[in-house]
């Protein structure tokens, strides 16, 4: 029978690694507001070893001598304290080699930094599914234009300091806010790439459907008027 067969959980329940990493990585966040998972990853792997010595080593050495006090319950204490020095550290030392190392090595960090990964994967999914729910740069460049004709704005300035306020505002690189505001106030676009053409047709479609949705009918016409001018004239 192997020893770590023998003594109980060590130290965490080799199944319930990931549920101790995401409370505790949540309760955390709850409690700071903003924690990083290489902290919890730190906090958990000191955990390991306290339960490893006062859990599981010293549950063994104080069971061991509670049985040898009453077997030799006639000898006196202090001898039997002496005797067993160095037997619990021969005992530490055979565990850590064969049980606490191992273990933490072989099966704690592996299952940690699964764990790590998952929540970052999490993480990533999430964002990415902000991403396909938010409107594309096109669309929002078209709303973005619109607002400005009914504001009275002849057309969004081209230039850094207006790229650079869009890109806060709708968090979208300064970069794609400037390839799509050129195509909507100059014109400059491939008319013979069809797949342009089709992301051009999406985003006058989702911006209409925005201003539909938000009572907005004055901005349609002016959407449909500079779809004619994009898609139409060369």
């Amino acid at each position: 029978m192997k020893l770590c067969g023998i003594l109980p959980e060590l130290p965490f329940q080799r199944s319930s690694v990931s549920e101790i990493f995401d409370h505790l990585h949540q309760t955390n966040i709850e409690r700071f507001g903003a924690y990083s998972p290489v902290a919890t990853k730190r906090k958990l792997s000191g955990a390991y070893w306290i339960d490893a010595i006062f859990n599981h080593f010293l549950f063994l050495i104080i069971t061991g001598n509670c049985i040898v006090f009453i077997f030799d319950y006639e000898k006196p204490i202090y001898p039997l304290l002496v005797s067993m020095l160095p037997a619990s550290c021969l005992i530490f030392i055979i565990l850590f080699l064969t049980a606490y190392w191992p273990l933490y090595q072989l099966e704690f960090l592996p299952k940690l930094d699964n764990c790590m990964e998952n929540y970052a994967n999490k993480k990533l999914d999430g964002i990415q599914q902000c991403k396909k729910e938010q409107y594309s740069v096109m669309t929002l460049m078209l709303i973005q234009f619109a607002y400005c004709q009914l504001m009275g704005i002849n057309q969004p300035e081209l230039c850094k300091e207006n790229y650079l306020l869009l890109s806060r505002q709708y968090g979208v690189s300064v970069k794609s806010i400037d390839n799509v505001l050129q195509l909507i106030v100059l014109g400059k676009w491939d008319r013979k790439s069809i797949r342009k053409r089709t992301e051009i047709l999406n985003g006058f479609e989702d911006a209409i459907n925005y201003f539909n949705k938000v009572s907005c009918n004055k901005a349609i016409p002016i959407l449909n008027l500079l779809q004619q001018k994009l898609l139409h004239e060369k």
